[in-house]
């Protein structure tokens, strides 16, 4: 009897464990979630699986994260999703560790039981079939797709073994899972050969071979393509030194050419052309109406850039050139010539003319204290005299005819006024002693008859 009573309780515990095991696993073609942590890592995810399709996954790590991936069971047997972080990052140690695997998740795949067979009298459970919507069946068109991806036997291989260049170094040193680098090169430099080689020979490399250099960074990329069409592509970045290689004197500064023009932008209605400066050819702009040409210098002293006009007769730089816009009025500011800086009645120095900065002159007479007198070079290439009122903020051509103030103007009136009463009393004294004069000569002759 107590025999029996245990057997009981076994059939029993084992009735209550069965659906549990059961439970436990899942059914071919089912949905199941895979999980790994990044810990101490960072980069770029790779989600591989075995005897299942993934339909989605988190595809970078970041430090203490949680990555989660959906996948569809295959056939029955073990399914599993695994996670690598390429070209991994250690946090702690702040250094490229390569490809790292931080797990991820496997699931027992059970066939469902089949109790008709052997005429055992179950019933088979039949899975509900869901309706062939064009949403359902884009769904299985990318299910299928992913699992094609999975059974690829080509190879993804799509590493460089070598990259390689014929000047300078490259920072850092290569390295496959690097795909970025830079190269400091010398201002004398023009040209450089990039050399590299796959990893797998089924793979395929462009972008090497020889590259023209400018001054400044250049960009270059390098892809990898492997069998299967998976593409990495490897920059690098040569900075060519742009220190001048070509310099001149103006008003006793070493100026040098500037190189690196790529981005500069030409003044209004200027063409690129070239120049001889020092014997050597180097870029320059020109306007033919303006009969100017132009070269751009920098300062190395003080890092200072700008436009300077270039005698093409003298082959020398002659003046600064800088465009700019002065109260809706387009002009170009110059240096000016020593023998034009002093004039009478004025300071020169530096002025403000609304917003710009420039040289210039201020009256003396404090009673023209809002004017201000520059002297600039105009669209067609003139150079002019313009005055500015500072209350109406307005510029306008000058003369070089002072302005008059209300009270230098009364003044100016009193001073005419007497000065024509003095014209008036002159002119009536002048009168007077004609007519003394004229009766003195009358008088004189009939005297002298009447001597004879």
């Amino acid at each position: 009897m107590k025999k029996s009573k245990i057997l009981i309780a076994l059939v029993a515990v084992i009735a209550l464990v069965t659906p549990m095991l059961i439970h436990a696993a899942i059914a071919p073609g089912a949905t199941f979630t895979a999980t790994a942590n990044c810990g101490i890592y960072e980069g770029a995810v790779r989600v591989s699986a075995s005897n299942a399709t993934v339909t989605s996954a988190d595809n970078f790590c970041d430090r203490g994260k949680q990555l989660r991936a959906t996948a569809i069971a295959g056939s029955a047997g073990t399914a599993s999703v695994s996670f690598t972080v390429i070209d991994a990052t250690d946090t702690n140690a702040m250094q490229l560790v390569g490809n790292v695997n931080i797990g991820g998740t496997s699931v027992t795949v059970a066939a469902p039981s089949n109790n008709n067979g052997g005429g055992g009298g179950g019933t088979q459970v039949q899975q509900p079939s869901k309706p062939q919507t064009p949403q359902n069946q884009q769904n299985q068109q990318n299910q299928q797709n992913l699992q094609e991806d999975v059974n690829d036997k080509r190879s993804d291989n799509n590493n460089l073994a070598s990259l390689a260049i014929s000047s300078g170094k490259l920072t850092p040193a290569f390295h496959a899972e690097t795909t970025e680098y830079r190269v400091e090169l010398a201002a004398t430099i023009t040209s450089i050969n990039i050399t590299a080689s796959a990893a797998d020979a089924k793979a395929k490399v462009n972008g090497t071979g020889t590259k023209t250099l400018e001054p400044g960074e250049n960009k270059f990329s390098i892809t990898v393509t492997a069998e299967n069409g998976a593409v990495k592509t490897y920059t690098i970045v040569a900075v060519v030194n742009e220190k001048p290689l070509v310099y001149t004197k103006y008003n006793g500064k070493d100026l040098g050419v500037v190189r690196n023009v790529k981005d500069i932008k030409a003044p209004k209605d200027f063409v690129e052309t070239t120049v001889k400066l020092d014997g050597k050819e180097v870029k320059a702009w020109k306007n033919d109406a303006m009969k100017i040409t132009l070269v751009y210098l920098i300062d190395e002293k003080t890092s200072e850039k700008n436009f300077y006009i270039y005698d093409t007769k003298k082959q020398m730089v002659t003046n600064i050139f800088k465009p700019t816009a002065i109260l809706g009025n387009n002009v170009y500011l110059v240096d000016i010539p020593k023998e034009l800086q002093t004039m009478e009645g004025f300071e020169y120095g530096k002025v403000k003319v609304d917003t710009t900065e420039l040289m210039g002159w201020t009256f003396k007479d404090k009673a023209f204290d809002n004017y201000v007198v520059i002297y600039v070079m105009d669209e067609t290439g003139k150079m002019q005299y313009y005055m500015y009122e500072k209350t109406q903020n307005t510029l306008q051509l000058y003369s070089k005819a002072a302005p008059v103030t209300q009270e230098s103007y009364e003044k100016l009136v009193k001073d005419l006024e007497n000065t024509n009463k003095m014209q008036v009393i002159c002119l009536g004294v002048a009168a007077v002693l004609t007519v003394v004069a004229i009766v003195a000569v009358v008088f004189a002759i009939k005297l002298k008859k009447q001597v004879k």
